[in-house]
């Protein structure tokens, strides 16, 4: 016969349970068996009310769902669309059933925005993830590695607009000491090419003079020389170099000292963490290369493993004929000896095994950065302005120390797996021996039974078997 096509029916109860749905192995099945968020009620209850209004959308929902948007990197509409449509997320956020409602887009960017905007909540989600991490074993806080990266902003070269001051701008210009030309005159022969374009040919652009007008906290940045300037942030990751953990983030301006100024508040965060430890060794590249930036780092006992812009021939300690007792002139002097000394340190430890071994595994922060731009959106901030793109950088850490987390985990199960067989392979070999042992002895035994029945006496036969058998 020939087939015929199935009508398809549909029913009006569907009878199912939704973890039946969700393999037991699924990444979002394995983050919530490795983490409570249930402190976040606690963490965000001064942002209410306890009295008044209506009750409010469950914050750990809406926590639960950001991270999937920042797993998947999923805008907030996509992501009300997929937690909507997907049981794994819909199980993953603690909803029983199909028609649990998802709460709307808006009310999350409301929540995110302005009623948790002052809680620090995303700092403490990854803090507690960290320190989990720390517990188990993952993170070990002995070999540290710092870098940073270029964040383009959500905003377009096209909305630059000169700063309105309340003097003019040679006077403004003069005052802040910048030199050369800000604007270069306008050639006429290039015309934008539609009425709304505007036309930048021969203008000059820079941070003194200029602003975006859609994210003021923009800055124009290039990472390095022959790349075009954009408005951009700096983010920066601290991390646990052997388990590739994210220890702290850091949003900041895109200025030439940000990447220093940001490393030293990150690691002044290791406090709130319980590292047991011997002091730590911080890796760097050049661009951390300053002696002022050293000097700190020694001052807070960590080794910097870090090459230096000054050269690798060592410094003599200056000297000053002359002394002093005024105190802006000493303390110069003092800070100018200070730097060279924590130079001089580091020209005596960069030929050793382990500064040559951390300069090779500090590439681990470029990986990072390329798995957070490449699978969870850092390429491009999502919001405008500083405060929202630490945000940004507080879950996208979040999420990439969950997936090292789920993969240790795995890991350290399959070890443990694979002891316990080892030992039960070990005691069946053992029984087995046992066994074999007990049955030679009995046909042994056995045979000396048979060969002294024919041999002895019937009375002393029994009292030689009576001496065998016990």
């Amino acid at each position: 016969m020939t087939p015929q096509k199935k009508e398809q029916t549909n029913p009006v109860f569907h009878y199912f349970q939704m973890e039946d749905l969700v393999p037991a192995d699924h990444i979002l099945r394995q983050i919530d068996k490795l983490v409570d968020f249930s402190f976040v009620h606690d963490a965000i209850k001064d942002c209410y009310c306890p009295d008044n209004g209506r009750p409010g959308v469950d914050p750990e929902l809406v926590v639960r769902m950001l991270l999937i948007g920042y797993l998947y990197n999923l805008s907030e509409n996509r992501l009300c669309q997929e937690v909507t449509m997907h049981a794994e997320k819909r199980l993953f956020c603690h909803m029983t059933s199909f028609e649990d409602t998802v709460p709307d887009r808006s009310t999350i960017n409301k929540l995110r925005n302005h009623r948790w905007a002052t809680s620090g909540l995303f700092q403490k989600i990854m803090q507690r993830i960290v320190q989990h991490c720390i517990d188990v074993g993952l993170v070990s806080g002995r070999h540290l590695s710092v870098d940073g990266t270029q964040i383009r902003a959500n905003a377009s070269v096209k909305s630059i607009e000169p700063i309105e001051l309340p003097v003019s701008l040679d006077d403004y210009l003069t005052g802040i000491g910048f030199t050369g030309d800000a604007v270069t005159a306008h050639d006429t022969s290039h015309q934008p090419s539609h009425p709304q374009d505007r036309d930048f040919h021969g203008k000059r652009f820079t941070n003194e003079t200029h602003r975006s007008t859609t994210d003021p906290d923009s800055r124009l940045y290039k990472k390095s020389k022959g790349k075009e300037a954009s408005l951009s942030y700096i983010g920066n990751d601290l991390i646990d170099t052997k388990s590739r953990v994210i220890l702290d983030t850091k949003a900041a301006l895109a200025t030439g000292t940000a990447e220093r100024e940001a490393a030293l508040e990150m690691i002044d965060t290791l406090e709130t963490y319980t590292l047991s430890c011997e002091p730590p060794t911080l890796a760097g590249d050049t661009g951390y290369g300053s002696g002022d930036f050293i000097a700190n780092l020694l001052d807070r006992g960590i080794t910097p493993h870090i090459p230096l812009r000054a050269g690798s021939q060592p410094e003599p300690i200056p000297t000053w004929k002359n002394r002093t007792n005024y105190a802006p002139i000493q303390a110069k002097r003092d800070k100018k000896a200070r730097e060279v000394k924590a130079r001089n340190f580091v020209r005596f430890i960069s030929s050793t095994a382990q500064f040559k071994l951390s300069q090779k595994l500090r590439k681990r922060n470029e990986h990072l950065f390329a798995e957070a731009k490449q699978n969870h959106g850092m390429e491009r901030a999502r919001y405008r302005g500083l405060d929202p793109l630490q945000e940004q950088l507080y879950l996208t850490a979040s999420i990439q120390n969950l997936k090292r987390l789920v993969s240790f985990m795995k890991r350290k199960k399959a070890a443990v797996q694979a002891q316990i067989h080892e030992k039960v392979s070990t005691g069946t070999l053992l029984l087995l021996f046992f066994v074999w042992v007990n049955h030679v002895t009995e046909t042994f035994i056995n045979f000396l039974h048979e060969s002294l029945s024919h041999l002895i006496p019937k009375q002393k036969y029994f009292h030689i078997n009576w001496v065998l058998s016990s």
